[in-house]
């Protein structure tokens, strides 16, 4: 894996966690943010796939 995929994941991951910490702040009401998590995940998932 290239260093720049490895960078790529690091901040796809990041983003994931930080939603994931808003959402539970929301006590998991925000449905905007469940989309937000959803669609962040599915990208890093995607990109995780596609970067070996």
């Amino acid at each position: 894996m290239h260093c720049d995929d490895k960078r790529t994941l690091f901040v796809l991951k990041q983003g994931v966690e930080e939603t994931w910490d808003l959402l539970r702040k929301s006590d998991f009401s925000d449905e905007d943010l469940i989309k937000k998590l959803q669609e962040e995940i599915q990208e890093y998932l995607e990109y995780k796939s596609t970067s070996k």
